[in-house]
């Protein structure tokens, strides 16, 4: 049982942006030594953004992991001491140059959890209006090819889990599955 496991030794490969990679040397019960990988991270917040006539507003942008372009809700870590919603705020303007009047939580969630600790609170922000044009941070979103696209959110809910949806991860098809649920329960669609 891995829950048992001793620590023999860490080992910190990097510590940028917010993630620290790690290789923790562990001894099982049985006495087998395992090096388990995984990144500690910030916890962040995903915005699925709505306007007054329910467009959601996406981000396109280039992953350098995936080589290709993805379309996500704005997201974004939470830097030290900063809560999931004043993220939620700071990004949604940042990456989309959109503001909310309120935001709604939706719950708070791990991705990945075999090999992160990150934790994102999901928000949706409805009536979502236009105050400028999208600021975005030093460190990596300048480098990312960040564009903004508006489509009918029911479009983009229907879409997912078909081969032509533009949300291809899975963080962020919860997200608007989440939000739908909620729009629905409240007779927002």
């Amino acid at each position: 049982m891995i829950r048992l496991a001793k620590l023999l030794s860490q080992k910190i490969l990097s510590n940028k942006y917010g993630k620290k990679s790690v290789v923790d040397s562990i001894k099982l019960p049985n006495g087998k030594v395992y090096d388990w990988t995984y990144f500690i991270c910030q916890p962040g917040a995903i915005i699925v953004s709505l306007t007054s006539d329910k467009k959601i507003i996406l981000v396109k942008q280039y992953r350098y992991t995936l080589k290709s372009f993805t379309y996500e809700n704005p997201a974004g870590s939470c830097h030290q001491n900063q809560s999931p919603e004043s993220t939620a705020t700071q990004e949604l303007l940042e990456e989309t140059g959109y503001v909310a009047p309120k935001l709604i939580s939706l719950g708070s969630y791990y991705d990945l959890p075999n090999e992160t600790n990150h934790q994102s609170q999901t928000f949706l922000a409805l009536d979502c209006q236009l105050k400028e044009t999208p600021k975005l941070d030093n460190e990596a979103e300048i480098y990312e090819e960040l564009s903004i696209e508006i489509h009918p959110f029911l479009e983009i809910y229907n879409s997912l889990g078909q081969q032509n949806s533009l949300i291809k991860s899975s963080e962020h098809v919860a997200a608007i599955f989440l939000a739908h649920r909620y729009l629905t329960s409240k007779n927002l669609l």
